[in-house]
Parts: structure tokens; C-alpha cells; sequence
């Protein structure tokens, strides 16, 4: 799945609760608030500058959060449940016995540091064993790592019932082609940072200083070779550049001598005529070097891939090295402990049985149906913005409408579970022996439920237990995994003023997600290809691009480092329009069930946009700021208040905003979208 759009940057666990109905309250804590900073210059530290103080940073996170929080309380939550599972005796075969022996394996430190390296070398020995280009490629195809670039299986853009195989760039080491030839300093540091690591990485394998360093130049000259045909991030949200439809023929007309026929077929991929060629100039040097370069060069490449993919698996000396790495390019201060990496590894590795055993446990029947009712007057309050939209004629009004009232809406988890009784996980053999099947196994369940099949369209693109949410465009849905929905995103105990101000914002940020720059170009079937018409299409970039130019004049680092207000541009109209969403529907629930009262002298208004920016309340370091600024396309936690809000009327209206306040912005500058 290419486009899935995600409310936050990082995947996260949710903290277990229960909750029973019980009188509403306000659900603000005000003892967050820093009431010594005026809203209208500061309204991130207005509503949550002690949130801090009340929620100490555990030092393993370069950024601390409302969410990473809840992270990490779930984090404790589930890792009681794991362990006690681990500590009783369990039926050979049942998940009690893979989700056991996979914790205690982890926790394992004095096997795993007995073992140390060998776990690798077995695998290694099966590159080394190779001797020709061929051998190379038919290794590739049957371990499914294509080196140089991507290969999976997902829906087809513009016939989405149906999957195909798509083939995109791939191969870096860091994901941003722009690493490679940047000379900012942030970016110059993560680049000679990976390099120390790689090298850092071989010598703990068992090679010398010099052989590691050598293979570490080879390795940064190849990529860097390939970072050049990339496409920037920036390009990659693009859907109509991104999507090349073409056939097996066309696929090595323009490929050249890359032998692609046979190597669909080792891939198990044989039966594929067509494919989508995502970003073919890439996918095409990719297939030039793995031709062209010597086999000793392409096999020093897929060392390094293994190694790297191994190494959170191996003894404290491989773990440190990645901590060590980690706290150059996010600047986190302390490993995190055993016990949680644990956690997370059993997590990782058995998602769904973990989500499972999450929602029997900790998922609330009152919650779906709270959300239900949330969900259906957001769609209300979306359906009423786009009718009142000046820019757009009553053509694509009425196709819009269609579209949203076309939404499959997923709530809590799954209808059904993935079939683990295949997997196999035996504990006479390593964590990384353990893994490395698992991975096999989860390949073959994916490739039985979708190549050369039509698209499930009932499948979960997140477990139930994460805290996240999504828009899919190819199938028109949203979904919020059951870890979303507790305080202080959702809170059956709160009032409505403070739920539109969180969940309901999240809501109304992916429902808008089916009408930013990308998602407006997916059809209510989820089939890619611009139904708008030229006039309105051109009405809906301009206030695009002033809210792309707007958010790139804002600071990340005062002084330092700017957003890109392109590479954001959809989270940010998603969060604009998820607010402005909201906040009317929280007017709507009011006219039917009267005006919420005052508490502690806030109006029900003033407590909607104090819940909002208590959602992004936390603290980050300046190397994580600089890492998201450039691998993610959300806007920072402060600017995602800051930088959203002065764009919002209503705001101005609850707080008395007034022209010499800091974060003021005319009316007639203010961007309108949704």
C-alpha cells in the first residue's frame, strides 16, 4: 500500500484502559496551561507549556508527547500480559508458545551475547557460497530483497478492485535522496553518522578496520550513484507521477539487460503481464548497477542489508552501536531498556495476535459506539463546508458529497485475524534464526491473500492495539485502531468540547485527507484520476499553495531550520480542515443539545481548541526536529498548533485574537481550504 495517510509520524501503542459511563466533565487539565503567555503569541505554550512538568521525559525519547506517552504506557500494559504469558508453560504451537518463547529469547541476554555475531555468519555464508551474477539475482528473487530497488504487491491506482505488482525505488540507506548531497550541517552530520555506523557494523561482524572502512566507501559511492536518479520526496507525493502502468515487455525495454522474466518468476511473481512502475528512472539505475557493477560490489551491498536488518537481534555490543547511531541522528540520551525492546520485538513480529489479545481485554463496545455517532456528524459537518465552498461549482459539490458519503468507516479492529498456526518459532534456535523465518512466513500469508487476487478490501493497514490513524485513498476509508481511542484522544468521561477538540479534530483530519492535494484526485471507488473540473481544480491550488508558502516561513529552529510547506502540504490542509470540521460539529451537537457550561471560567469553544493543542503537547530535541523535517510530511508537534491555528476564524473568536498579538494573521491573508 503506497499512499496510506497516517495521523501521526510514528507508529505507537496505545495505554490500556477501561471505561464505563459515568457523569461528563470538562477533561482539560489546567494545570498544563502556562497563563503568563498571552494566546494570541504563543498558544502551544499557553495551553500546554507545564505539560512538562507533569509528564517527565523519559530519556530514551528525543521526543516526548501526549502520544509517545501513551506509547509507553501501553508499552508497560502489554508487556505485563506478555510476561506473564511467558512465565507459564504453554502447548507447543500455541500463540501462548510463540509469543513466550519469543519474549524470553529477547530478554535472553546472556545467550545472545554468548552467540554474539554467529546467528549472522549462517546467513552470511549463504551470500558468501555465491559466485555469479546469476546466482546473485536468483538469490534476490527467492529472499525477496531486491537490492536496488522496491517490489510488493498492492492495490492497482486506477483499478482498484484489483492488486498488481508495483516496482519502485529503493536501495538507500537513508530513505532521502537528499542526504546524499546536502551541505546542511543537520544533514551532513546524519550523513557521515550512517557512514561511521555501516563501518562500525562490519568490524563488529568480524572484519578488520580497513576492510570495513573500504566496504563502507564502496557502499556510500553506489548509493549515492543511485540517490541521484531518486525522486525527491517532494515528487513522491505526487499521484499521477508516481503511477506508470506498463508491461512486462515495456518493464524491460526500459530496464535493459535486467533479466526481468525470469526473475518475476523466481519471485514467485509469475504470472504478472503488467505492472506499476512508480518511479521508473530510479527502478531503471537500480537495474543498470545490479547488471553493471561487479558481483563482489553487489554482494558487499546485501552484506550490509543483512547485517543491518540483523543487528537490533544480536549481542549488546551490535545493540549499543545502533543506540549509538540513534543518538547522533535523533538525539536520544539512553538506551532504551531490555525489557521494553522485548516488548516491542513480540509486538513487531506477532501484531495481530498481540491486537487481539489487546482488544478481548481493553476495547470498549461504548467506545465504538461513541465514535459512530462522532463519525457520522463530522461527515455532516465536512458535507455543509464543501455546499459552502464559493470556489467550487455544483458539479464536483455533488460529486464530493457522493464521495464522503461513500466512506468506509473501521472502528476498534478487524473482523477477522491472520491465521498464525503456521508459524513456527522454536527456541533452540537464535532470535534472529527465529525472526528471519517469521519473516518468510509472513511474506507467504501476504502473498496467498494478495497476488493475483482482487483487493480485500476488509483488511487493516494497522494493528488494533496502535495509536494512529488513517486515510486510504484506493479505498475510500478511515480507520482508528481501538489503542486511539482513550484519553487523552478519546474520553467517554469527557464533554463534547473537550472529544471535537481531540478525537474529533483526528476525525475531521481524515475525512479531509479524501480532499487534500492527493487524496482529491481518488475517486469515491478510490480509483486515481481528477474529477474536478479545470476551474475548480486551479480555485483549490491557490489557497494551496499560499498555505505550502505559509508554513515555509515558519521556524522549526528559531534561527535554524524552516518547514517544508510543500512535503507537508497534505497533513497540514487535513489539519486545517480537520479543526474547522470539528469545531462546526461541536456547534451542531450543541444547537441539538444545548450550550456546554462554562468551567473554570473557559468557554466550551476555549476548551475545544485547549484540547486541541493538548493533543500535540511534548517536548523534541533539535536532531529529531531536523530528522522529521526531513523524512516526514507532518509539521512539527508546536507548528501543527502554532502554525494551524492563526489560519482558523474561529480561534480568533474564542480568544479574543487581536492585531499585535504574535501569532496574528489578517483576515484577508488567512488561508481558506476546507
Amino acid at each position: 500500500m503506497k499512499k496510506i495517510l497516517i495521523f501521526v509520524a510514528a507508529a505507537v501503542l496505545a495505554a490500556a484502559c477501561t471505561q464505563e459511563t459515568t457523569p461528563k466533565v470538562a477533561g482539560i487539565n489546567y494545570d498544563y496551561m502556562d497563563t503568563t503567555v498571552r494566546p494570541g503569541d504563543d498558544f502551544a505554550a499557553y495551553a500546554s507549556g507545564h505539560w512538562k512538568d507533569f509528564n517527565p521525559q523519559p530519556l530514551e525519547y528525543p521526543r516526548w508527547s501526549t502520544i509517545d506517552k501513551v506509547y509507553d504506557d501501553n508499552i508497560k500494559t502489554l508487556d505485563a500480559l506478555i510476561k506473564d504469558i511467558a512465565s507459564k508453560p504453554a502447548k507447543k504451537g500455541s500463540v501462548a508458545q510463540k509469543i513466550g518463547d519469543l519474549y524470553n529469547m529477547a530478554m535472553d541476554s546472556t545467550r545472545l551475547n554468548a552467540e554474539g555475531a554467529a546467528p549472522l555468519k549462517a546467513h552470511l555464508a549463504e551470500l558468501e557460497a555465491i559466485g555469479t551474477r546469476e546466482e546473485l539475482l536468483d538469490y534476490c528473487a527467492r529472499e525477496h530483497d531486491n537490492l536496488l530497488f522496491g517490489m510488493y504487491v498492492s492495490a492497482d491506482e486506477k483499478d482498484v478492485d484489483n492488486n498488481i505488482v508495483c516496482i519502485g525505488q529503493g536501495g538507500l540507506s537513508l530513505r532521502n535522496r537528499d542526504y546524499y548531497f546536502s551541505e546542511e550541517p543537520g544533514n551532513v552530520a546524519v550523513r557521515e553518522a550512517m557512514k561511521e555506523h555501516i563501518r562500525n557494523l562490519f568490524v563488529l561482524t568480524g572484519y578488520s578496520e580497513e576492510v570495513a572502512a573500504a566496504k563502507m566507501a564502496r557502499i556510500w559511492e553506489i548509493e549515492t550513484e543511485l540517490a541521484e536518479a531518486h525522486y525527491s520526496m517532494e515528487k513522491t507525493r505526487i499521484p499521477e507521477d508516481n503511477y506508470h502502468k506498463v508491461s512486462v515487455d515495456s518493464l524491460i525495454a526500459i530496464c535493459g539487460d535486467f533479466p526481468w522474466k525470469s526473475y518475476l518468476k523466481t519471485y514467485r511473481y509469475d504470472k504478472t503481464t503488467e505492472v506499476d512502475l512508480g518511479q521508473p528512472e530510479p527502478v531503471a539505475k537500480g537495474c543498470e548497477l545490479m547488471m553493471d557493477l561487479p558481483v563482489e560490489d553487489l554482494k558487499t551491498i546485501y552484506e550490509w542489508r543483512i547485517i543491518n536488518g540483523a543487528s537490533s537481534m544480536l549481542s549488546d555490543d551490535f545493540i549499543q552501536e545502533n543506540f549509538e547511531y540513534s543518538r547522533k541522528v535523533t538525539g536520544a540520551q539512553e538506551l532504551t531498556p531490555r525489557w521494553k525492546r522485548a516488548e516491542q520485538f513480540v509486538d513487531g513480529l506477532m501484531s495481530d495476535a498481540v491486537g487481539q489479545m489487546f482488544v478481548e481485554r481493553y476495547f470498549s463496545k461504548a467506545a465504538k459506539a461513541e465514535m459512530l455517532e462522532l463519525v457520522g456528524n463530522l461527515q455532516k459537518s465536512l458535507g455543509e463546508r464543501i455546499k459552502a465552498q464559493e470556489w467550487m461549482c455544483e458539479q464536483t459539490k455533488a460529486i464530493a458529497l457522493e464521495k464522503l458519503a461513500a466512506y468506509t468507516v473501521k472502528i476498534g479492529y478487524p473482523d477477522k485475524w491472520d491465521d498464525i498456526s503456521g508459524l513456527v518459532i522454536d527456541p533452540s534456535k537464535s532470535l534472529y534464526e527465529n525472526a528471519r523465518k517469521a519473516s518468510e512466513f509472513y511474506w507467504n500469508l501476504e502473498y496467498k491473500k494478495s497476488y493475483n487476487k482482487p483487493v480485500d478490501k476488509s483488511r487493516w493497514y494497522m494493528p488494533a492495539q496502535m495509536v494512529n490513524a488513517y486515510y486510504n485513498p484506493t479505498t475510500n476509508e478511515i480507520c482508528f485502531p481501538a489503542g486511539f481511542l482513550q484519553p487523552p484522544l478519546f474520553d467517554l468521561n469527557s464533554d463534547a468540547a473537550a472529544n471535537y477538540g481531540s478525537i474529533g479534530v483526528v476525525i475531521g483530519h481524515e475525512m479531509t485527507h479524501g480532499f487534500d492535494d492527493q487524496g482529491r484526485l481518488y475517486s469515491k471507488e478510490g480509483n486515481l484520476g481528477d474529477w474536478w473540473t479545470p476551474a475548480d481544480a486551479e480555485g483549490f491550488k491557490v489557497p494551496c499553495d499560499k498555505m505550502a508558502e505559509y508554513f515555509s516561513s515558519l521556524w522549526v529552529i528559531p534561527g535554524e531550520l524552516k518547514a517544508n510547506g510543500t512535503l507537508c502540504l497534505g497533513e497540514n490542509i487535513a489539519d486545517h480542515g480537520g479543526i474547522n470540521v470539528a469545531y462546526d460539529a461541536l456547534r451542531m451537537w450543541q444547537d441539538k443539545h444545548g450550550r456546554l457550561p462554562d468551567d473554570n471560567g473557559f468557554t466550551p469553544e476555549q476548551r475545544f481548541f485547549l484540547s486541541y493543542a493538548n493533543v500535540w503537547a511534548g517536548v523534541s530535541s533539535d536532531e529529531i526536529l531536523r530528522f522529521y523535517t526531513m523524512m516526514d510530511v507532518h509539521s512539527p508537534m508546536h507548528l501543527r498548533v502554532n502554525g494551524a491555528l492563526p489560519q482558523i476564524d474561529s480561534w480568533y473568536d474564542a480568544f479574543n485574537i487581536q492585531p499585535g498579538d504574535a501569532m496574528y494573521v489578517a483576515p484577508e491573508d488567512r488561508v481558506k481550504v476546507w
